[in-house]
């Protein structure tokens, strides 16, 4: 009788440690499971998973439109009197830096009170707002309005009188 309580004894032993082993297999199953979910699913920063090639390319069409925008708002602001300073939009590059994509610049656009120095002044903003080598829709319309203004002082100079009869 001895021999068979060992004999289950170390049979229900065995079970228990198999037990155990399959209970073991499926938790390191679910976490298996578990940590190929998270690598495909989570976005790892500093892993390559990109062509060299074209993130140089977009990286430097991200720099070439900076240094375009802002020659082109400089430009802007250098040729007349501003009512602030220059604003940007700024986008985030491949590289995590902000990068200007557009440009606005305020002018002082309020005119003189003498004929002479409202010339100038509307000179100066045909000027600034079309001293650029490509003009935006607000660059022409501006520098169209300073134009028209300018030759509606003369006029009046000269003596013609627009007023309704």
């Amino acid at each position: 009788m001895e021999i068979y309580d060992s004999y289950q004894s170390a049979s229900s032993l065995y079970q228990q440690i198999a037990i155990k082993k399959s209970e073991l297999s499926n938790i390191d199953k679910k976490e298996f499971q578990k940590s190929t979910f998270e690598k495909n699913d989570t976005v790892v920063l500093g892993e390559k998973n990109y062509d060299e090639n074209d993130y140089q390319r977009v990286l430097n069409k991200f720099k070439n439109k900076d240094n375009e925008i802002k020659t082109h708002e400089q430009i802007h602001a250098s040729g007349a009197q501003t009512t602030t300073a220059i604003s940007y939009n700024y986008q985030v590059g491949p590289d995590g830096k902000l990068y200007a994509t557009g440009g606005s610049v305020r002018f002082d656009t309020s005119i003189p009170k003498d004929p002479q120095s409202a010339k100038m002044k509307l000179e100066q903003l045909k000027d600034a707002s079309s001293s650029v080598g490509a003009l935006s829709g607000a660059d022409a319309s501006i520098a169209q309005a300073a134009n028209l203004n300018k030759m509606l002082l003369e006029s009046l100079k000269e003596g013609f009188n627009y007023e309704n009869r």
